[in-house]
């Protein structure tokens, strides 16, 4: 898994319930990227939206997000410097 599909399911999973705004803001990407990668993480059965734009975890993204190193300042993660 990349980096930033990584990052975007370690931050649903802080949050419980994150939002396009919130993942984006949090990693530094834009809304619309942000959108894409989630609508990939729901294909790939990753995330489920509870509702438009809203988005939780799927019991196989459990199993993901344990395998995922990320490098690179924390600050990044935690909503930039």
């Amino acid at each position: 898994m990349k980096g930033t599909e990584g990052q975007i399911l370690k931050i649903v999973r802080e949050m419980q319930e994150s939002d396009n705004e919130a993942i984006a803001r949090k990693i530094g990407i834009t809304q619309a990227y942000t959108g894409v990668i989630c609508e990939n993480l729901i294909k790939d059965g990753y995330l489920r939206e509870k509702a438009p734009g809203k988005y939780i975890l799927t019991p196989k993204s459990e199993k993901e997000i344990s395998r995922v190193v990320c490098r690179g300042p924390i600050a990044v993660l935690k909503g930039g410097l």
